[in-house]
């Protein structure tokens, strides 16, 4: 554990990678209408976000294989991004993705991007799919210790990923992320960087919490390098 506390706690679409991939999974297996609709009903508050994760996937009926196939294709990391893994590794700082989405796509996806020794220091907290002829199931492991933190809309928290960190021994916790569910997120860390023009960037702005603004994640590895102790 890095002697100055940090903890680094990151979502992984739209954040780490330059497109959401999870929403091109739907779009491209489940049709766009059918997304389309879903993403209304969640503008519309008749989805939670758990509600929404599990709608986009409910028309996916390709396999495992197929799904990780085309998020390979499709997947870009976003600028900044392994060296922010690398700047973490470099001052052992605990570095856990966090994400709404499906690990089935998000591993090869690292895998494919990340150096072995920087794979090797992520920890992945994520959703489970189960592939089937009558379409994809999100499960969501992270549900249980969710609630137990006072949050029954995300499934699995983010809250939770940042008391893990802070169970390996941070006192500091750089969170990064863009959606809805990185609100909870950005109640809990304790420096925030939030993708410019995102819904969060939006929702720190008129909420008073204090963050960074980013396109590329430069300066939040320049940050997690030389962050002083907390």
């Amino acid at each position: 554990m890095d002697p100055s506390g940090l903890a680094v706690v990151c979502d992984f679409d739209g954040t780490a990678t330059v497109t959401d991939i999870g929403d091109e999974i739907s779009r491209h297996f489940g049709g766009a209408p059918h997304w389309e609709r879903s993403r209304a009903r969640f503008r519309k508050g008749e989805l939670d976000t758990r509600g929404i994760i599990e709608a986009i996937y409910q028309q996916v009926t390709a396999s495992e294989a197929e799904v990780q196939a085309f998020a390979l294709q499709v997947a870009k990391l976003r600028p900044g991004f392994v060296d922010l893994v690398a700047a973490a590794r470099e001052r052992d700082a605990p570095f856990i993705l966090a994400s709404g989405g499906l690990r089935q796509y998000i591993e090869p996806v690292l895998a494919a991007h990340l150096p072995p020794e920087l794979r090797a220091h992520v920890r992945v907290m994520a959703n489970e799919a189960a592939f089937g002829p009558a379409g994809l199931r999100v499960s969501f492991p992270g549900d249980a210790e969710s609630r137990a933190a006072g949050c029954s809309v995300c499934g699995s928290c983010k809250r939770v990923a940042v008391t893990h960190a802070r169970r390996l021994g941070a006192r500091q916790v750089v969170g990064l992320g863009d959606g809805f569910a990185d609100r909870c997120l950005a109640q809990h860390a304790d420096r925030i960087f939030a993708r410019e023009g995102s819904y969060l960037n939006s929702y720190c702005l008129e909420h008073g919490v204090a963050h960074e603004p980013f396109v590329a994640l430069d300066g939040a590895a320049a940050f997690v390098r030389s962050a002083p102790a907390a």
